[in-house]
């Protein structure tokens, strides 16, 4: 069995039309990437499928958080992520480096797993630098005695 079966959309069982899908991506969800840096996580993802003839549009919905280690203090903290993106899916056989957001299906495909693309939309919703953020009144969300070693070490 595929440990991705239940990211698997059997399109050809769907009408034209509208169709709607949720996913909540947790611990185990990412544990099925080794390369991933994410161990703790919901994040929920609803998807607006539009099937037509030659083409499938999917519509991603991204909002939760992931545990991620600080930049700064190296202690882990909540990652709040929120993310929208667009996917097309054609039939035939395209140019497949032209464009970024378009996946070109075998013209038999009947099903379309999108545990890679779920994947890689949680990690582009992370900023570019991780760090805590900061307690009521501006004080640093990272840990007082790691700041102030950073501090002694830091040079002047």
């Amino acid at each position: 069995m595929n440990r991705f079966s239940e990211y698997i959309i059997p399109f050809s069982s769907y009408s034209n039309g509208l169709h709607d899908f949720e996913f909540e991506l947790v611990d185990t969800f990412f544990g099925l990437f080794p390369e991933s840096e994410i161990q703790k996580a919901d994040v929920l993802v609803k998807i607006e499928m539009i099937r037509q003839e030659r083409q499938l549009e999917f519509s991603f919905t991204l909002d939760g958080w992931v545990a991620l280690p600080c930049d700064r203090c190296l202690e882990e903290y909540e990652q709040p992520i929120t993310g929208e993106f667009r996917l097309y899916g054609r039939f035939g056989h395209g140019n497949k480096e032209d464009e970024f957001d378009v996946v070109w299906l075998p013209n038999e495909a009947y099903q379309f797993d999108l545990s890679q693309y779920l994947y890689e939309y949680v990690i582009l919703s992370l900023p570019m630098r991780k760090v805590h953020p900061d307690k009521a009144g501006g004080k640093p969300g990272c840990d007082p005695v790691m700041l102030d070693l950073l501090k002694n070490l830091s040079v002047k």
